[in-house]
């Protein structure tokens, strides 16, 4: 019976107007539905008030005719739908129960297929499908798949189609704009900004106005990426909807201190006023950050400002006051932070410890020691407590002076605080200043204040010390002693330890104990020099002239290459080659040069060759 059937359905020839159809696995692709849908909302089938009905109807037999003829009756009924209204949607109707009684299958086949009749499917509210739309996009995004979407806001999008809307139709629109939301908020939420604007393009034509959700997302995801080219646009966009939120203006702050824009600042201040715009403390306190972190003082003096008053609170907390000094204080203006402070005094806003310390630092940058001591005590006389950061800050600057004796009397100071919890950083500051002006014994002593509180000093502490003795020459069995003391101090030698000895042993001109202690270190001292070390001493030796010092530095390197103790590297092999040429030992040191060279590959052997030459 089916293929008696199929014998009789024979295909008839299209008609030259006819629209070409494509076909891909046997079923009429969606573009296809989408073109009909397109020629009939256009209008394009209108009545005959515009067109002879006689030229109308044979275009709708034609197009009836393929589409039946092409296996599907999905577009039939959109075209009957997009018909609706129209004079010929009759014509349509008629035509389709024509056609549909001249292709019928034969009685066997229509019971066959009555026997294997499909399932009702359920119908649901178009809020629930949307509901549904926007979970999927939301997983998607979770699923680090957010470049996907425009494909996903496609198949939403034909899904309403052939659940009945018109292209052109408010509801359609309202979708797309509720799913676009959905996406951009996903994508900003998983920081996948440049897809919410891949997103945004691609529907860009579909959405209309939009929301202000949409433009709000839009201008937050432009300004992260800093796309900042779009920017004012959006925000326009969103201000025709509306007075923009406190979050939304942060983000044009943003562009606009990108820009160094002040009178785009002010003519946003005058929009804001005129919108309605109200902007809280903490967004307030957000923008002047923005603006100072961009360097953009003067727009941060704006909205500081009396130009502010209407949109921002009647004043600024201590937060903001702090940014704007912070800012100043970073610039090195000394006399702002100042002004700030007397503002702050005229406003009724209590400075905060936090602002005395933004105060110190200021002053200590400015190398203006005496205003800083004074801020220091006025944190005192006012009541606040003065914690490790304070007293860090003073002693750096008394230590950057010269000043000695201050900076121990701050630290002896912050000692006999019970409220201060001490920390290694405040001790360090102080023992830098001693080692760097060769005071060996201050620098012990502050170590020894340092045990007594029970810190133990770290390896950073110990070299330090360590240090100020190549700062003034000390005799080489000074320094040796020294190095006892630290270590039952809790040193742990390192290779910094024995550069820091071989430095001060140079300094005194004891090369030869400083070869000998080089040559000896991994049992003296537990540990295996670097070739940094090795380095260091040769390039003494050269400086002095002494070339056959330099030879054996080279030569122990040498040998502890071999015994795979150490691994040089081409530059460093290079430069104690060099060294012992300047010192007229260029032989010895290219047969030293080419046994270390046996290690290399050929890769790097060819790049030696090159810095050779």
């Amino acid at each position: 019976a089916l293929q008696k059937h199929r014998k009789a359905s024979v295909r008839p020839a299209m008609p030259k107007f006819s629209l070409r159809l494509y076909r891909k696995n046997g079923v009429i692709g969606w573009t296809f539905f989408l073109a009909v849908g397109k020629v009939a909302d256009s209008q394009q089938l209108v009545s005959p008030r515009e067109h002879d009905s006689q030229e109308i109807l044979p275009l709708i037999d034609a197009f009836l005719e393929a589409f039946l003829t092409f296996g599907t009756l999905l577009a039939v009924t959109s075209l009957a739908r997009a018909a609706k209204g129209c004079l010929a949607a009759d014509r349509v109707q008629v035509k389709k129960t024509e056609l549909k009684a001249k292709h019928a299958p034969p009685a066997a086949l229509q019971k066959h297929s009555k026997a294997r009749e499909r399932p009702a499917i359920p119908t649901f509210p178009s809020s629930l499908k949307r509901k549904t739309w926007c979970d999927q996009m939301v997983q998607v995004i979770r699923d680090g798949r957010a470049a996907s979407l425009p494909t996903i806001l496609d198949e939403a999008r034909l899904c309403a189609l052939s659940d009945g809307l018109s292209l052109r139709s408010r509801e359609l629109e309202e979708m797309e704009i509720e799913h676009l939301a959905s996406c951009l908020r996903g994508c900003a939420s998983h920081q996948a900004f440049r897809e919410a604007i891949w997103a945004y393009e691609h529907m860009e034509g579909r959405i209309g106005k939009g929301n202000r959700a949409i433009w709000s997302v839009l201008l937050y995801c432009t300004v992260q990426i800093s796309d900042f080219d779009r920017c004012k646009l959006f925000f326009e966009r969103l201000c025709a909807l509306g007075a923009p939120s406190g979050k939304d203006f942060v983000n044009i702050v943003k562009f606009l201190a990108h820009k160094r824009d002040a009178t785009g600042l002010l003519q946003l201040l005058s929009n804001a006023t005129t919108l309605g715009c109200r902007v809280s403390t903490f967004d307030w306190n957000r923008a002047l950050a923005v603006c100072t972190r961009n360097n953009a003082l003067d727009l941060a003096e704006i909205l500081a400002g009396s130009e502010a008053c209407a949109v921002f609170p009647a004043e600024m907390d201590v937060v903001g006051f702090n940014t704007m000094m912070k800012a100043y204080s970073t610039a090195g203006s000394t006399s702002s932070c100042l002004g700030v402070m007397e503002k702050m005094r005229a406003a009724g806003v209590s400075p905060s410890a936090a602002t005395f310390g933004i105060l110190l630092d200021c002053c200590v940058k400015a190398e203006e020691y005496d205003l800083a001591a004074y801020s220091f005590k006025q944190i005192q006389l006012r009541g606040l407590t003065p914690n490790v950061v304070h007293y860090t800050c003073l002693m750096k600057g008394f230590a950057k002076a010269k000043k000695l004796e201050e900076a121990k009397a701050f630290l002896e100071e912050m000692l006999k605080d019970p409220s201060v919890k001490n920390d290694c950083i405040s001790f360090c500051t102080v023992v830098r200043a001693y080692a760097d002006s060769g005071d060996t014994e201050g620098a012990l002593q502050i170590v020894e204040k340092m045990l007594s509180t029970g810190l133990l000093p770290n390896e950073c502490v110990f070299n330090i010390v360590l240090g100020s003795c190549a700062v003034s020459r000390m005799e080489a069995d000074k320094v040796f002693d020294l190095l006892a003391l630290l270590i039952g101090h809790g040193l742990k030698p390192s290779n910094t330890t024995l550069s820091h000895l071989i430095k001060a042993l140079v300094m005194t001109g004891s090369i030869d104990v400083a070869m000998n202690l080089l040559f000896t270190a991994s049992q003296d001292l537990g540990l295996q020099p670097e070739p940094r070390i090795y380095a260091q001493l040769s390039q003494s030796c050269a400086d002095r002239g002494r070339g056959e010092e330099a030879v054996e530095v080279y030569e122990a390197m040498a040998k502890a290459a071999s015994q795979g103790d150490i691994d040089v590297d081409r530059s460093t092999n290079l430069r104690l080659c060099r060294h012992c040429s300047f010192c007229g030992k260029e032989q010895s040191a290219i047969r030293i040069f080419n046994r270390i060279s046996k290690h290399y590959s050929s890769a790097q052997r060819m790049t030696l060759e090159l810095d050779m030459k």
